[in-house]
């Protein structure tokens, strides 16, 4: 057991997530980049770059989480997160801004598997691994409300000196790692801790000729095979459409009320922060809402009812352009609720030897599968729109989905969570 209480616990968790990405350059970053003379197509093979080095670094980080334990994993991914950070302050051209993005991606392969990992083996060790959601959701939802105000407020700084978001960005990562660093070890990578006392499937480390198959036979298990195909399935078609926001909402805003808004005063910078600080309080209040979900419908039907309600409104919006705001919305706040759910299904099916380099390689399986619907959607865009892309995403997931759930469902019929009663047991 922690030498902490769970609730002392909790609260040096969600002080972590509060401060871990406040996203002070989410709405200008590309205009960042374009100022620095980056051409779009450099953005793009940026891009490119990111996603190799999360598929080529996220089982590998994980299972060096695994080794050296979650917490010190995290400690490492913050770590690298404040070089990224920092990098934006000297980096100059493609070279330098692909340092920038590659610490940026190395950095969340760290932290993809090993954040998870951590909180679930802690509430186990304290026999409330039932409230994994709950603590999840509301940890998401905390970090949500601090972009709230941290989004918009990089948008004016930008407005001030193109700069200013990037400092704000590096005291924020450096104030992070110190929260990381006060979180407790797990009990199995705590010091002085009698190896007899653990449970029997935490006596046993993974070398790393013993990792992979392990990681394989986890994977290949009936209750979580076609899941990781779901997701990938899901984070392919439906997440993709997160690259679109940006050319979508400025084409939306320069065709409706955006001119208006800059004749008042509000830059892009300011207008497009404000528009990320709405998606981010959908979020933040849809995700502290993720247990009473999963409680009110299940894990099965919020896993397949979430996922066709997003794919409806890109279709939607498709064929009626003043839907793709509400499309926004719906996508943003459906993808907070989808976290925590799938997070605590994954967990519940996976040993706690390996679990970090497990969902590592979730994340990896997910991100391989993006880059032939980011590669896809680009040419659609280019064939057509932008918005007509993503309903064509919207639509081969509803026919993908329909066909997966028909056949091998993700989640079975009898799936049950475990309990309270379940963990002291």
């Amino acid at each position: 057991m922690s030498r902490l209480s769970k609730a002392a616990v909790v609260r040096r968790y969600y002080l972590y997530r509060a401060t871990a990405r406040p996203n002070f350059h989410y709405p200008v970053y590309t205009l960042f980049l374009l100022f620095n003379g980056l051409s779009l197509p450099q953005i793009g093979l940026i891009a490119t770059i990111q996603s190799i080095v999360v598929v080529a670094g996220e089982i590998p980080t994980g299972y060096v989480g695994d080794r050296i334990g979650r917490r010190n994993s995290l400690a490492v991914g913050g770590f690298l997160m404040l070089i990224s950070n920092a990098s934006y302050l000297v980096a100059t051209d493609f070279v330098g801004f692909t340092f920038t993005f590659v610490m940026l991606s190395f950095g969340g392969t760290f932290l993809s598997g090993s954040g998870s990992a951590w909180l679930y083996d802690t509430l186990k060790e304290h026999d409330v691994e039932d409230k994994y959601t709950h603590v999840s959701g509301r940890s998401r939802a905390l970090s949500r409300w601090v972009q709230v105000v941290t989004i918009p407020v990089g948008g004016v700084l930008y407005s001030i000196d193109r700069f200013y978001p990037f400092y704000a960005g590096v005291a924020a990562a450096a104030l992070s790692l110190v929260f990381v660093l006060r979180l407790p070890k797990n009990r199995m990578y705590a010091d002085g801790v009698d190896e007899g006392d653990l449970d029997a499937d935490e006596d046993d480390e993974l070398t790393i000729v013993d990792a992979l198959p392990v990681i394989r036979d986890q994977l290949r298990a009936p209750d979580l095979r076609w899941f990781v195909v779901y997701l990938a399935l899901f984070a392919g078609a439906i997440l993709t459409m997160d690259m679109w926001i940006q050319p979508i909402a400025q084409e939306s805003l320069r065709a409706s009320f955006g001119p208006t808004l800059e004749s008042w005063g509000l830059t892009e910078g300011v207008i497009l922060g404000l528009l990320y600080s709405a998606f981010t309080l959908v979020s933040a209040v849809v995700s502290d809402y993720a247990s009473d979900v999963e409680e009110l419908l299940g894990v099965r039907k919020a896993m397949m009812l979430i996922p066709a309600f997003i794919a409806v409104s890109y279709v939607f919006a498709g064929m009626w352009a003043i839907l793709a705001f509400p499309m926004f919305f719906v996508m943003k706040g459906g993808g907070a609720l989808m976290g925590p759910i799938q997070n605590r299904y994954i967990n519940d099916q996976v040993q706690s030897v390996g679990r970090a380099t497990l969902l590592s390689s979730v994340n990896m399986l997910r991100q391989v599968a993006g880059i032939p619907f980011r590669v896809g959607s680009g040419i659609l865009a280019g064939m057509f729109t932008t918005i007509t892309s993503v309903a064509i995403l919207g639509a081969i997931f509803l026919v993908a989905s329909f066909v997966l759930w028909s056949v091998v469902p993700p989640v079975s019929a009898d799936y049950e969570p475990p309990d309270a009663t379940d963990a002291e047991d």
